[in-house]
């Protein structure tokens, strides 16, 4: 794929509502969708028709992306590449964000490429300092990739995108749609820092930088 012109957008979405959101405590590893999260994963219209989806490699994110996108059933029919990022995984240590081991996730899901998966479930445990860096590099990654790419989406856990993107909480089965910052935006501390949705500190959310967009696209089919 060439090189494009026009600013690329990044569509952010929360997986669906998981059997850990409504069974509380819910001491398993990799819980799927709910019904209910099925129902609403299946009626979701992004708000930008991707060439890229990114997925964290947890059962509930990987049926989100296979109920938005149906063909993603069949890899012959795949409606935009597919890559698998484990650093989208959720930021928190519970049980329930423990997921399972490549040769697990590549049996399950065996149209989709989890290379770059650890082979056992063994990521650092959680904390903020950690966190925020691990944004920074998705953020980084996916600027490298916004020169090829115009329309990526990124389906990830409520924790994480809270170190990933400004604002408040995303509800199970929400999508945003952000653009990156202008060189000004990005050194402008009123645009960079904000609250942190859950630890409810003052947060940097840069260098890079992902705002909302205000641009009207074509919804995803």
């Amino acid at each position: 794929m060439s090189p494009h012109t026009s600013p690329a957008l990044v569509c952010i979405v929360r997986h669906g509502e998981a059997l850990h959101n409504v069974q509380r405590p819910y001491l398993h590893r990799d819980p799927p969708l709910t019904e209910a999260g099925t129902i609403a994963t299946s009626a979701m219209k992004l708000p930008s028709s991707p060439d890229l989806i990114i997925v964290s490699p947890m059962t509930r994110t990987i049926q989100t992306a296979i109920n938005i996108f149906p063909s993603l059933r069949n890899a012959d029919e795949f409606v935009a590449p597919v890559q698998i990022w484990p650093e989208l995984r959720e930021a928190n240590d519970a049980m329930c964000n423990k997921g399972l081991s490549r040769a697990e996730m590549q049996s399950k899901f065996p149209q989709f490429d989890f290379s770059e998966c650890a082979e056992e479930w063994g990521y650092p445990d959680h904390t903020a300092w950690d966190a925020t860096a691990r944004a920074e590099r998705v953020r980084k990654r996916l600027r490298a990739l916004s020169t090829t790419f115009s329309s990526i989406t990124v389906i990830s856990h409520r924790g994480f995108i809270a170190y990933l993107v400004k604002g408040r909480r995303f509800n199970p089965a929400e999508s945003r749609l952000y653009r990156f910052s202008t060189q000004a935006e990005a050194q402008d501390a009123t645009v960079r820092r904000g609250l942190h949705c859950d630890t409810l500190e003052d947060h940097d959310f840069g260098p890079t930088l992902l705002v909302l967009s205000d641009v009207v696209t074509m919804s995803a089919q």
